[in-house]
């Protein structure tokens, strides 16, 4: 099931028959180990999923407050003295001079918010997957293979999303939320840095929902995985704009049944970093004009 090909795009063979091979997979499984599914593991996963999502949510340690306690703590000058061990830790942080005035305020802000990611969606998963007898690196779903074969299928999948993103940037909504890092169109340093934090927690947020959420609970769970997985995702887009909460509703259904089909993560991460790619881009032309471009290079 892991070959796919342009007819394979049809609604009916891409949801329906990926569904149904999914589930009998699940048959095929109980059916050999007594009529039992691997619900121990599918529990564990979630537990350390619902972890991650606390601790990454914007009102705890991804959010601005958290951000801005660590910049005052790295601003305040009595740092050093009042928490020496902390400071050991952390001062390596601290800029030439106060991140408050050091033209990076915002970046600091949204790179903070980028590694709080990144550790929440990929590195406290990945430590759960190397303790866990059952789970592995291998059926996650890091493997490239087939992935070469798979770039039409994503090139597919992805032009009607940038022609959907084109009509949308002409709207004020859309250019008063994106880009998230105001300062992008400054200078080419501030767009490509800010693209790299915002690169690597895609990465971070593809490894944790079609990676972690979704490949382990295929045997207990089968397609109605796609459904878990996909509500909290839905979730983590609120405070955006509700058009694009609903498009993620759409957008998890269509990449968790190509992870599951793929077994692979690679093309919702290329889709998810090409449509992030284009949002920033698009915002910042209608903002700056075509002459912008020339700043990146």
């Amino acid at each position: 099931m892991n070959d796919l090909t342009l007819k394979d795009l049809d609604p009916r063979r891409f949801f329906l028959d990926t569904w149904r091979a999914i589930d009998n997979d699940v048959i095929r499984y109980r059916n050999t180990h007594g009529g039992k599914t691997d619900a121990a593991t599918t529990a564990y996963v979630y537990i350390v999923a619902a972890v991650c999502l606390t601790l990454s949510d914007l009102h705890y340690f991804g959010g601005i407050d958290a951000s801005e306690s660590l910049i005052v703590f790295l601003d305040d000058p009595m740092s050093p003295t009042l928490h020496p061990l902390l400071w050991s830790l952390l001062g390596w942080l601290k800029p030439d001079r106060p991140i408050f005035l050091s033209g990076y305020y915002d970046l600091f802000h949204l790179g903070y918010w980028a590694v709080v990611k990144v550790v929440a969606y990929l590195f406290i998963p990945a430590i759960a997957i190397a303790v866990h007898p059952k789970l592995s690196f291998r059926e996650i779903g890091l493997s490239t293979q087939g992935f070469l074969s798979h770039l039409m299928i994503y090139t597919v999948l992805f032009v009607p999303v940038l022609i959907a993103v084109i009509a949308v940037s002409f709207s004020a909504e859309f250019t008063e939320y994106y880009p998230f890092y105001e300062q992008s169109m400054r200078s080419s340093f501030d767009f490509w840095i800010w693209e790299l934090f915002y690169i690597a927690q895609f990465f971070a947020l593809e490894f944790f929902f079609r990676g972690f959420m979704l490949q382990p609970t295929r045997k207990s769970m089968g397609s109605a995985g796609i459904v878990a997985m996909m509500v909290p995702y839905v979730m983590i887009h609120y405070g955006k704009p509700i058009t694009e909460c609903f498009a993620a509703v759409i957008a998890g259904t269509i990449l968790g049944t190509l992870a599951l089909r793929t077994r692979s993560i690679w093309a919702g991460f290329l889709l998810h970093v090409s449509v992030a790619l284009s949002m920033d881009i698009a915002s910042n032309l209608q903002k700056g004009g075509w002459s912008w471009l020339k700043s990146l290079f």
